[in-house]
């Protein structure tokens, strides 16, 4: 017998841990929002499906293993009497902290967690995974000045596990986790040069997610074999997700390529070209599966069938959203 838990309770202290991260002024306040955050994600996660069970099981000991490093190094700070600074000079403690967020992040080469965690969440559960459990560890990064060596070589290692592990996918969660992977070398990448490039990266990602994964939910879909039906060419449906994950791959003129071209316009004022130029390789490839996915709505005729029911209409937020990345245009067009 399941219990049924009401999820506005852990709802709300998702976003008081992410909160307490935010305004902290120590190591150890950083911690304790992040513990408080943990937590009450744990019951959003939970759901009559038992994979979920093993979602949250893997989620707690990951997380946890993550605020162990970063307790470990905040008693270290205390030792050396800066644990109310942020100070970054003890040299253990600023090789274990950047571990520890990338880890809490899932972005590589600590990235084996996230696919499988995501595979057993429900769609609401996934949509906060892939957005709102980011800001405390991105935040963490961008107010402690973390560049460093292995900085770069996680946004490498991300860009290319993140375009590379999607390309066999079928599980459109396991495509979208992959999608956050490069998505994250991005990121990481854009809070080392700027937390207004990083703030402007977060809410466009988010929002683009944010409307792939209502189309999706508006008819379950789960699998990229349920795409393959006659109901759904040429829908509003098929055009919303066509359009919006072109956006999300950064495919010029779409809102999804601002971002991007702020990092790389950053980078290659840098010297680091060389790396701008891996990014948007990698890109190039998450754009394949993308298409994927959309080729299946628009153009292949269907061949295997998921079920017979009919196709449930968008609610009308969610075809506002679903157009946002044509209703940008003139924007882009300006800039």
């Amino acid at each position: 017998m399941y219990l049924t838990l009401n999820k506005f309770m852990p709802l709300f202290f998702v976003f008081c841990g992410t909160m307490i991260t935010l305004t902290s002024s120590s190591w150890l306040m950083a911690w304790a929002g992040l513990e408080v955050n943990m937590m009450a994600f744990i019951p959003i996660i939970l759901t009559h499906n038992k994979l979920s069970n093993e979602s949250a099981l893997k989620y707690f000991l990951i997380q946890a293993s993550g605020s162990i490093i970063i307790f470990f190094s905040a008693i270290l700070l205390m030792n050396t009497h800066i644990m109310n600074s942020m100070d970054m000079t003890n040299l253990m403690a600023s090789s274990m902290i950047p571990l520890a967020l990338v880890l809490k992040l899932g972005a590589a080469p600590v990235h084996f967690w996230f696919p499988q965690v995501m595979e057993g969440l429900n769609w609401f559960a996934s949509m906060m995974l892939l957005t709102w459990q980011k800001i405390a560890p991105l935040f963490l990064m961008t107010t402690y000045n973390l560049s460093s060596l292995f900085m770069y070589l996680v946004v490498l290692l991300s860009s290319a596990v993140g375009a590379l592990g999607g390309l066999n996918q079928l599980l459109l969660r396991k495509m979208l986790a992959y999608s956050s992977i490069n998505h994250l070398a991005w990121m990481i990448m854009s809070a080392l040069i700027s937390i207004n490039i990083l703030f402007t990266y977060f809410i466009v990602y988010s929002l683009i997610t944010l409307t792939i994964i209502l189309i999706l939910m508006s008819n379950n879909f789960i699998h990229l074999t349920q795409l393959m039906n006659n109901h759904y060419s040429l829908s509003l449906i098929s055009v919303g997700l066509f359009l919006n994950l072109l956006s999300l791959g950064g495919f010029p003129p779409f809102i999804g390529f601002l971002p991007k071209w702020l990092v790389l316009t950053a980078l290659t004022s840098n010297p680091l070209f060389l790396l701008s130029i891996f990014l948007v390789l990698c890109s190039v490839l998450t754009l394949y599966f993308y298409m994927r996915i959309s080729f299946n709505f628009l153009m292949m005729a269907p061949k295997l069938y998921w079920s017979n029911k009919s196709l449930v209409p968008l609610k009308n937020f969610i075809k506002l959203l679903s157009m946002m990345p044509i209703i940008t245009l003139p924007l882009m067009i300006m800039l």
